[in-house]
């Protein structure tokens, strides 16, 4: 009897265990290599080498800066199969401003399991611009006579270029902005010399820096990065309070079961933290946040940067 009454007692927990599918559908708001498909892959195959069985289909939807994505995610079924990465920076502050008319959901609602990791937004231009420092390059913005381009990737690189233009007092006549569908995009046109300067993730752009075909200005940053010693910050640089990163997390469809949620962060974790991902991150210019590991953490920085940006953003006066 005792032992009839305490399986009975086990029915309901295990009547809500998680059964994970054999296939995870993940989606990513940019074209191929952005930070978000670049920082998950490099997790998510530490997850899949411990864990047989488990595999990830990643699936690209670039679009209205994760906005199309983002559309579609929202209304998944809240069953465990399916993955979002999430921008940290432009998910939450700034499609809701810029795309009021298009976005079908509240990002808030979503699920958050954890930030996988972040990399400092970087000022990027082509390796024989004449500009070298972030003094020069904000003398040209504002007394520029010639039309200047910027390669952008997603929402978070269009406000570090606003508010370079806005503190700096850039010439909006004749320096403009080009959003691609994703970083690696922009970086390239940078690389091949179709525009002057970019604003990108430092770990996006890092490949194309040890090829010699870029070069670093400055980054929004709050501290140097030991691989770029010699390469600026903007904070130093007459533009205090510029500090925002390429930040990526990993996400699930809004109702999706505490249970669910606590086995995607006992899977994913543990793998941020081992040392092949710090090998990773090290290598690809990209730094952990420990204090962002849970839902908890993520969320309360979430609500920090909501804080600090939207009413900035509400202020710019967009093209």
């Amino acid at each position: 009897m005792k032992k009839l009454l305490a399986i009975l007692a086990l029915l309901p927990a295990l009547a809500f265990a998680f059964t994970p599918p054999k296939v995870i559908n993940v989606t990513v708001g940019y074209a191929p290599g952005s930070g978000n498909e670049t920082s998950f892959r490099g997790i998510a195959s530490i997850v899949e080498k411990n864990n047989p069985g488990i595999n990830f289909i990643v699936t690209n939807r670039p679009g209205a800066d994760e906005v199309v994505a983002l559309n579609y995610f929202m209304k998944l079924p809240p069953d465990g199969a399916n993955l979002y990465i999430p921008s940290q920076q432009g998910v939450f502050t700034t499609i809701e401003q810029w795309y009021p008319q298009q976005i079908q959901f509240n990002p808030l609602d979503m699920e958050l399991i954890t930030t996988i990791a972040k990399s400092p937004l970087a000022v990027i231009a082509h390796i024989d611009s004449k500009t070298n420092t972030p003094q020069e390059l904000v003398a040209r913005l504002r007394n520029t006579k010639d039309p200047i381009t910027f390669g952008l990737g997603a929402g978070a690189h269009k406000l570090v270029f606003e508010y370079l233009m806005d503190k700096g007092r850039g010439n909006t006549n004749q320096v403009k902005a080009v959003m691609y569908k994703g970083p690696l995009q922009a970086a390239q046109d940078v690389a091949g010399n179709q525009v002057e300067f970019g604003i990108m993730p430092t770990a996006v752009a890092y490949p194309l820096y040890k090829a010699g075909k870029i070069k670093y200005i400055a980054l929004a940053s709050e501290f140097k990065l030991a691989q770029l010693p010699d390469v600026p910050l903007w904070k130093d640089s007459g533009m205090p309070g510029l500090n925002i990163y390429g930040a990526w997390m990993i996400a699930l469809p809004p109702g999706t079961p505490k249970e669910t949620v606590k086995y995607y962060q006992d899977l994913f974790v543990p793998a941020i933290r081992s040392a092949e991902a710090k090998q990773f991150f090290d290598n690809n210019l990209m730094i952990p946040i420990p204090a962002e590991q849970s839902p908890e953490g993520a969320r309360k920085f979430i609500n920090h940067i909501r804080e600090t940006w939207i009413p900035y953003v509400k202020t710019m006066k967009l093209d």
